[in-house]
C-alpha cells in the first residue's frame, strides 16, 4: 500500500536546520558558549562539564585552527595553498599542502561516489557566476560563456591524486580548478572537534551557521536538535538526537542568491550544466563526520532524491524535491523524531 503523502502545505515548506537544544524536564546544566565570525559564517561553541577558563583555551584554539584552515582554503586569496596548487596543477603533478593533503582524497571519493553529482573543482564556474562573496551579481552569467567553460571541462571528473614523493594531484581539464567550499567547512568542523578534544572538552556541540558537530552529551541527556521550517522559524518539524562525535549539514538554494528577471539563482551548481541546480531546494545528511557530510549534502541537493540511493543504507538523508515534496531514505527516517507519514519513501 503506497505511504500516505503529507499535507501539501507542510511539504511545500522548506526545512533548515538550527542549532536548537531542545530542554527536557531536566534541569539543565551549566554551559559555556562563545562566537566568532569565521568560515563566512557565525561560529558557536557551546559546552557543558568543563571549567569556565579551560573552555575559553580550548574554544580560542578551535577558532584559530578553523581561521588557519579558512586562510589556507578560500579562492578569494591570491596566494594560498588553494590558489598556488590551482596555479600549478593544470599544468603537471603537483604536490599537496597542509589541508589539501588531507582533504582531496576525501573529496575526491565522494565525487566518485556521488557520480559526480558533488565536485570540488568548479572553481572557474563559481567565480564566473560571482557568489564568491557579496555583494552578488544582479544578473547571470552569458551562456556562452557557462558553455565555454563547460567545453573545457569545468564540470567534468578531472581531479587526479597519486603517491610519489608524498601526495601529488593535478587536474586534468583546462577548465577545472579547485573550490572546496561545498566541503571545507565540514572538514573544519571536524578539526575543531578534534582541537575540543586535545583541550579536555568532551561534551560540546559546534554550530557552524546551522552545520553541527556533536561531542559527548548535554548533561544526562544526548544532544537534540531542532529542524525548523525555513520560512517559519518558530515552527519545529522534527527533532534529532546526536550520538557523540555525529555531525548534520545542510545544503540549500536559500543562501547567496538573487533575482533577475523573474528567475532566482542560488550557488550550488549542476556540475553537468554550470548553471544552479534544480532537482532540490534542499538536501541534509547526518553522519559520523562532518567533512563527508558536507558534501554528501551538495551532492544530494544537486541529485535530488535520486542521490539517497547513492548515499548507501547507512547514511541518513533528507530531500526536500524541486517542488517541496520531502523524502527522507530509511536511515534518516529511523532518526526523525516525526510522524512517519511527514516523510515520503524516496
Amino acid at each position: 500500500m503506497p505511504r500516505p503523502e503529507p499535507p501539501a502545505a507542510r511539504l511545500g515548506l522548506l526545512l533548515a536546520l538550527a542549532a536548537v537544544v531542545l530542554a527536557g524536564c531536566q534541569r539543565a546544566p551549566e554551559s559555556h558558549r562563545e562566537q566568532a565570525f569565521v568560515l563566512g559564517t557565525l561560529v558557536e561553541i557551546t559546552a557543558v562539564g568543563v571549567a569556565e577558563d579551560a573552555f575559553h583555551a580550548a574554544a580560542g584554539a578551535a577558532f584559530r585552527d578553523m581561521r588557519a584552515l579558512h586562510d589556507a582554503l578560500t579562492p578569494v586569496a591570491p596566494d594560498n595553498r588553494l590558489n598556488r596548487f590551482n596555479r600549478r596543477a593544470t599544468d603537471g603533478w603537483a604536490d599537496l599542502e597542509g589541508p589539501l593533503a588531507a582533504l582531496l582524497p576525501r573529496a575526491l571519493s565522494v565525487q566518485r561516489a556521488s557520480g559526480n553529482a558533488f565536485n570540488p573543482h568548479l572553481g572557474r564556474l563559481v567565480g564566473l557566476w560571482g557568489f564568491r562573496e557579496p555583494p552578488f551579481p544582479d544578473e547571470p552569467p552569458a551562456d556562452d560563456a557557462i558553455d565555454a567553460l563547460l567545453t573545457r571541462g569545468a564540470g567534468e571528473q578531472a581531479l587526479a591524486l597519486r603517491r610519489a614523493d608524498g601526495m601529488q594531484a593535478r587536474l586534468t581539464r583546462p577548465g577545472a580548478a579547485l573550490d572546496l567550499g561545498a566541503i571545507a567547512k565540514g572538514y573544519a568542523l571536524d578539526r575543531a572537534a578534534a582541537v575540543l578534544r586535545e583541550h579536555g572538552v568532551t561534551d560540546a556541540l559546534i554550530n557552524a551557521g546551522g552545520d553541527l558537530r556533536a561531542l559527548g552529551r548535554h548533561g544526562e541527556r544526548p544532544w537534540r536538535v531542532g529542524i525548523r521550517q525555513a520560512r517559519d522559524r518558530d515552527a519545529v518539524m522534527a527533532v534529532v538526537t546526536l550520538r557523540d562525535g555525529e555531525a548534520i549539514v545542510t545544503s540549500g538554494d536559500y543562501e547567496r542568491t538573487f533575482a533577475h528577471a523573474g528567475r532566482r539563482y542560488h550557488h550550488l551548481l549542476d556540475p553537468a550544466t554550470g548553471r544552479p541546480a534544480r532537482a532540490a531546494r534542499q538536501a541534509t545528511v547526518l553522519g559520523p563526520r562532518a567533512t563527508e557530510a558536507d558534501a554528501w549534502s551538495t551532492a544530494l541537493f544537486v541529485a535530488g532524491t535520486e542521490g539517497l540511493a547513492r548515499l548507501g543504507p547507512e547514511q541518513p538523508g533528507l530531500v526536500i524535491d524541486g517542488d517541496g515534496r520531502a523524502h527522507a531514505n530509511a536511515a534518516m527516517r529511523a532518526r526523525l523524531d516525526w510522524q512517519s507519514d511527514e516523510v515520503a519513501a524516496p
